[in-house]
């Protein structure tokens, strides 16, 4: 059987974090099967000072013996228009050359790559597929990134829906995406509702884990320890995550705090400084993607950092799947994606309207609840709820019809 050509276009590094711990499960997948319908030719932007580790050189010589080519291209930092295009130009040949090989169909990884997918598709009209489609321009207005009357805000926009509006299948996480997609924007693609897979085989609890990291870290048989692996700002919570923390503390003093972040020490420092919490009631720890899932196993309750909006319905966070898959109840803000339905009617999580001192006082009482319930029961129903709803094996076959659709018409 011949092959169908597909190209994936992924405007990020191959080990960024979110590649590697999301999209490109469904990949490896693929490689190890002798019988699947499709070859992929990956195009990624690397950063010349991020080079790959023997470990990650490793991986990507196995996927090349299994068929995947590779095409790297060089990131060009900042936000400015000079290096966007640069990067949008470079692109485009590179797409361009795989076309005129027979590559007749490209699938993006969210958003911004989506739209350099649609603005290659004006000239080499290639079909292609809207992974993890969500809108960012939207998120960028709800977060006070950028203003409405904003060029940054109505070019992304505009080439966020054309690119919809265009391709062949769209992917998104909720129900609310393809309300939009089928009902308000009336578009054709096929849609598939996928929401952000967990990697379910790295997120599950170890009680080895648990027993060291805590030992390492001297929390006590007592401490009660709030879990956010994540940034501070933007998309984010900034100073607010740690006011939450400060009025969750006072109401439940076994409180400790355990984040695991890229940002510098002194940068989380000033933040909690801030807002009056003592540096003894928090713990700040740096980690790649490969160690960091010890850190869930030794944490009781978890936190999903995002702000409301109206556009957040659209979000599917990653975290809420590594979570869940590991044992471990949330706390979400109202209106995040279907990730707040679950909580509430799965009994995984609580949920706040904002990270408020009254939403959040008032929240208190149902986080010591989950606190205070049986530990082993309640990470066995909250990893069965987390693989029916992000689990690798009960997506993938979505995954996989989605692929079909793009490679059949």
């Amino acid at each position: 059987m011949k092959r169908k050509k597909v190209i994936i276009f992924l405007y990020n590094r191959l080990f960024d974090p979110l590649i590697q711990s999301n999209f490109w499960l469904y990949v490896k997948d693929y490689l190890q099967d002798p019988d699947r319908k499709v070859d992929f030719y990956l195009i990624t932007y690397e950063d010349p000072e991020l080079p790959l580790t023997g470990a990650q050189q490793k991986l990507v010589d196995e996927w090349i013996d299994q068929g995947l080519k590779w095409k790297k291209l060089k990131w060009n930092p900042g936000t400015g228009f000079k290096a966007k295009a640069f990067d949008i130009i470079q692109g485009f040949f590179a797409v361009l050359g795989l076309r005129l090989q027979g590559y007749k169909h490209a699938l993006s990884l969210a958003s911004v790559a989506g739209t350099f997918l649609y603005l290659y598709w004006l000239l080499i009209r290639n079909r292609f597929f809207l992974y993890q489609f969500e809108p960012h321009s939207e998120y960028a207005i709800d977060n006070k990134m950028w203003g409405e009357e904003s060029l940054q805000y109505k070019l992304s926009h505009y080439l966020e829906r054309k690119a919809a509006s265009k391709a062949t299948v769209i992917a998104s996480g909720t129900r609310f995406m393809e309300e939009r997609i089928k009902q308000e924007w009336k578009f054709n693609a096929s849609f598939f509702k996928i929401p952000t897979v967990a990697n379910d085989q790295k997120f599950i609890h170890s009680s080895i884990d648990r027993e060291r990291v805590r030992a390492e870290l001297s929390f006590s048989s007592e401490d009660r320890v709030l879990f956010y692996p994540g940034k501070f700002g933007d998309l984010y919570y900034r100073e607010e995550a740690a006011f939450m923390f400060k009025w969750l503390k006072e109401e439940i003093p076994s409180l400790h705090f355990l984040i695991v972040t890229p940002h510098e020490d002194e940068e989380v420092i000033a933040l909690f400084d801030q807002a009056g919490v003592s540096q003894p009631d928090y713990t700040i720890r740096h980690s790649d993607y490969a160690e960091i899932h010890q850190y869930f196993s030794a944490a009781d309750f978890a936190l999903i950092s995002v702000p409301p909006g109206p556009s957040k319905k659209f979000i599917s966070n990653i975290k809420v799947g590594e979570y869940l898959c590991a044992g471990l109840p949330f706390l979400i803000t109202k209106g995040i994606s279907e990730d707040y339905i679950y909580a509430i009617e799965k009994k995984v999580g609580v949920v706040v309207e904002d990270f408020k001192e009254d939403f959040v006082r008032q929240a208190a009482s149902e986080v010591k609840e989950y606190l205070e319930a049986d530990r082993e029961a309640q990470r066995e129903h909250c990893r069965t709820v987390g693989l029916d709803y992000r689990g690798f094996n009960k997506l993938n076959g979505i995954f996989k019809d989605a692929i079909e659709a793009l490679i059949s018409k």
